[in-house]
């Protein structure tokens, strides 16, 4: 009964997601949410969008549009080319050694989902708003809490300690991309409820939350 009532409310979820995409040319099928084509012309100058970022911690609770989590998404850590001498993909974000661990999971208001940045779409892991469990009681409100999470298996069993070099670099593209769109960021490495998160979030061993970063619209803005 209970697994029922669960997969009833995973297609709830599911459902209403695409409601909310399909008048940006979002596909939802089985969990997975495709994302509109990114806008790669779009935003500031990036003079610009380094002159104005800077961390916001107080948000309203408005939601993003579909384009915009597409093109902060893709920005973040997307695909912008194809490799020739590598393997790999060719992303927004460099990488030590090219081992590109860090997956991108998204706490937005129904639920978590996970970047597939090749496919460019997501796709849902867990049910539930965990927003106000990633932190401060402020970033509850905002539209999309980021979860930076390392695989220790892409990363060939290694130490962490390059994760978080590549989360930084991910998480500045997040902060010049919310500067440039008017949307407030703030990343964070105090993380109150971590393990209970993986669990949530079913994280197998050898994977770990190291950092989150909400983006929103900040407060008081029209």
């Amino acid at each position: 009964m209970r697994s029922q009532y669960q997969k009833t409310r995973r297609a709830a979820a599911i459902a209403v997601l695409a409601v909310l995409f399909a008048g940006a040319g979002c596909l939802a099928q089985s969990g997975v949410v495709m994302l509109p084509k990114p806008r790669t012309e779009a935003g500031k100058p990036l003079m610009r969008a380094l002159a104005e970022r800077q961390t916001i911690r107080l948000y309203t609770d408005r939601t993003l549009p579909p384009q915009t989590l597409s093109d902060l998404l893709w920005a973040a850590f997307g695909v912008n080319r194809t490799q020739s001498q590598k393997a790999g993909l060719g992303r927004t974000a460099p990488s030590a050694r090219n081992r590109q661990e860090i997956d991108l999971h998204l706490a937005l208001s129904d639920g978590v989902y996970v970047y597939d940045a090749e496919p460019h779409r997501l796709r849902m892991v867990a049910q539930g708003d965990i927003r106000a469990r990633t932190g401060p009681e402020a970033a509850a409100k905002a539209a999309v809490t980021i979860l930076y999470v390392a695989d220790a298996a892409k990363a060939g069993g290694g130490a962490p300690a390059f994760a978080a070099v590549d989360a930084g670099f991910i998480g500045q593209n997040v902060y010049l991309f919310a500067a440039s769109e008017g949307l407030g960021a703030w990343f964070r490495a105090t993380i109150p409820d971590a393990k209970s998160l993986a669990e949530t979030l079913k994280l197998r061993g050898d994977q770990q939350i190291l950092f989150v970063q909400t983006v929103g619209y900040p407060a008081g803005t029209p």
